[in-house]
């Protein structure tokens, strides 16, 4: 991580979204481990599950997790996102949200129509996303769910969605 982005961590102004278009990868296992990351080096982290069909990561009790209820009827509230948003930019901390398969073409879909990610940079947040990329069969799959954040955003910080891919040699 860069100084710039360890000093938005340690400052509560970092936002890092677990997320992959593909169920079972384990991007809540990611979620995890860096909250847990965060936590070992001292930042006051808050964690944030948006799955509305497994919460895997609310299950992580020492991680004191709270759950965004995004399901409504049968669907996806868009409203919930607000109430996501507001609490990323009203409290402090170190934010790590880990986000469904299900919720993930809605929530990026709001994120770009509502320009969050500008919203995030005039709040002086940073926004990180991490997503999985698999092999074997699911690597396809993957690679697609990869595209997908990567593909639609051509804002000045794209290239830091695919700036860490690690494949299996």
């Amino acid at each position: 991580m860069s100084q710039s982005g360890a000093t938005a961590s340690m400052n509560g102004g970092a936002i890092h979204l677990s997320l992959q278009g593909k169920g079972g990868v384990g991007k809540s296992l990611v979620a995890s481990l860096l909250a847990q990351y965060f936590m070992c080096r001292g930042h006051g982290v808050r964690c944030l599950d948006t799955d509305p069909v497994n919460q895997t990561l609310s299950q992580y009790k020492g991680l004191q997790v709270k759950h965004v209820k995004l399901l409504r009827d049968g669907g996806i509230d868009q409203r919930g996102f607000d109430a996501l948003m507001e609490t990323i930019l009203t409290e402090t901390g170190t934010f790590v949200v880990d986000n469904g398969a299900s919720t993930f073409i809605p929530l990026w879909n709001y994120i770009l129509e509502n320009n969050v990610i500008g919203m995030l940079r005039d709040s002086g947040k940073k926004l990180y996303v991490h997503t999985v990329v698999t092999g074997g069969q699911a690597l396809a799959d993957t690679l697609k769910g990869l595209q997908e954040p990567g593909g639609k955003y051509g804002g000045p910080d794209h290239h830091c969605l695919g700036e860490r891919i690690f494949r299996p040699c």
